[in-house]
């Protein structure tokens, strides 16, 4: 017998969902940073909603319109194809 919640079986070709816990990573646009470790973001695809700080330790520096896959106020990777403004300099 296997004791598996179903809804913890992302597929692993589904790049928006936690292989851990399932929970959806929300892409978001960088608005202005907080300090050294933080940007306050909001999501793409609902950019007129409050801005939320995010935790950029992994992925990096970033600037302000960079896109971001974010997952439990954290920022996992940038969006594809979305480098930084710096890089494209």
């Amino acid at each position: 017998m296997t004791l598996e919640h179903p809804a913890a079986s992302p597929s692993a070709a589904d790049p928006f969902h936690c292989i851990t816990c399932s929970d959806e990573g929300i892409p978001m646009r960088v608005v202005d940073l907080v300090g050294d470790a933080l940007a306050s973001c909001v999501p793409i695809s609902a950019p007129d909603e409050a801005p939320t700080d995010v935790m950029i330790d992994l992925v990096g520096n970033v600037c302000p319109a960079d896109e971001l896959l974010v997952h439990a106020g954290v920022a996992l990777t940038r969006m594809p194809g979305h480098a930084t403004q710096e890089a494209a300099k």
